[in-house]
């Protein structure tokens, strides 16, 4: 029994003292994979893929109608949420998926950002003019952002970020949907850099005034008494604006926004394309991060390398792990732009042989070859879980099936 209960607080203290840390757009090695579609039909909730540090960001695929039944978006995430298989909002064909906050929360403890993916393949999109763009930016930031509906199809959970993969409809407008979804955060004209440097600098102020005057008050109790105050930014928070344009330049969709509106990130579907992984002599990055440091509006917006995360997972552009690592290494080491890759989709990366955490693998390796001063990760993260939640997440969810209608193409 006492070996039992020291094996039991040894693990305990083990979990207790992970380190989770905070997603950071700036480093060369962040891994982005979607998650919703059940593309190799065995998809899981969002919170089996978050018991280790492998994925930093789960695009959220997809809103796919941006005005359905009741002037309210559409939502489909397969096997997991939609509006067939489960309760819609009262007049509109919006999915409840309420029951998924918990996942969120949990991936965003674990030190992940979860986003919504808007559009995909076969998307019912567009925008008719600058104001109808922004009325929808208000929309979905009191929907599933920062802002208050009678109606959160995620409950109370509150999503990092809007991601457009515009592959449908016109290409009009859509800079103005991201500079109001940036505006109503509060973030016009900050990076995510700055932005976290400003936090920081005020949490240091306010630490600073806090310790003063708790000196002054009672000098002889200061080391005893005095507690850094909290954070005075807390109640906001970064809400991150991606994209996933394909990789011939200019992207026929989404092209106009990404030079006219503030991104942090564009994930690059260098697949199903002639400039693929596949086509190595038509492989165009170069442009990319030319476009990166000359044209975006955000000079600190990061270049991710679009890849399937099998070979059933694209029409075209499969290559293995060893070939992706190169394609890495080689960005890491010769564009400053690189910010890492991003996989076509949960489902089919993890039934290839844990694809993600291969090419995560490498790319951490060869990212801290290549910026030995970015902070080192700890690979071994996981979320703390019990046993009977390892257990209960590795079935596959039970619930009636609903085949992807949006496979990406």
């Amino acid at each position: 029994m006492r070996a039992v209960l020291g094996a039991a607080f040894l693990t305990l203290t083990l979990g207790l003292l992970e380190r989770v840390v905070a997603f950071d757009m700036t480093r060369n090695d962040n891994l982005a994979v979607y998650w919703g579609q059940d593309s190799a039909n065995s998809q899981q909730r969002l919170s089996y893929y978050c018991k280790d540090s492998t994925v930093d960001t789960f695009p959220l695929a997809f809103l796919y109608i941006f005005r359905g039944t009741g002037g309210e978006p559409v939502i489909d995430f397969a096997n997991t949420c939609n509006q067939w298989d489960d309760s819609v909002y009262s007049g509109t064909a919006l999915a409840n998926c309420s029951f998924l906050a918990q996942d969120i929360k949990t991936c965003q403890a674990a030190g992940k950002i979860i986003t919504l993916s808007l559009g995909g393949a076969t998307g019912q999109v567009g925008f008719s003019s600058d104001s109808q763009a922004e009325s929808f930016a208000d929309q979905i930031w009191n929907l599933f952002l920062g802002g208050k509906s009678s109606i959160r199809p995620f409950g109370d959970a509150i999503l990092d970020g809007i991601d457009l993969d515009i592959e449908s409809g016109t290409a009009a407008h859509y800079a103005a949907f991201v500079s109001r979804i940036r505006s109503n955060a509060g973030l016009t004209g900050l990076t995510a850099s700055t932005y976290a440097e400003a936090r920081a600098n005020a949490t240091a102020h306010a630490n600073s005034t806090s310790h003063h005057t708790t000196a002054s008050k009672d000098k002889a109790s200061k080391d005893k008494d005095s507690k850094p105050v909290a954070d005075v930014t807390s109640a906001s928070k970064y809400y991150y604006i991606t994209s996933a344009p394909q990789c011939p330049y200019p992207d026929a969709y989404i092209g106009g926004a990404l030079n006219a509106a503030h991104f942090d990130a564009v994930y690059v579907q260098f697949y199903n394309n002639y400039c693929g992984l596949d086509q190595p002599s038509d492989y165009n990055f170069d442009t990319w991060d030319n476009w990166a440091k000359t044209v975006s509006p955000n000079k600190e917006v990061k270049v991710y390398i679009g890849a399937p995360g099998s070979a059933d997972a694209a029409g075209e552009g499969y290559v293995g792990v060893s070939t992706l690592a190169n394609y890495v290494s080689d960005a890491q080491e010769n564009w400053s732009s690189f910010g890492g890759v991003m996989l076509w989709d949960a489902d089919t990366a993890y039934t290839n042989g844990r694809f993600d955490k291969g090419i995560k693998t490498a790319m951490v390796t060869s990212g801290a070859k290549f910026a030995p001063k970015q902070a080192h990760r700890n690979e071994t993260t996981h979320t703390t879980t019990s046993k009977n939640e390892e257990d209960d997440s590795s079935e596959p969810v039970e619930k009636p099936r609903a085949k992807s209608r949006f496979f990406r193409l």
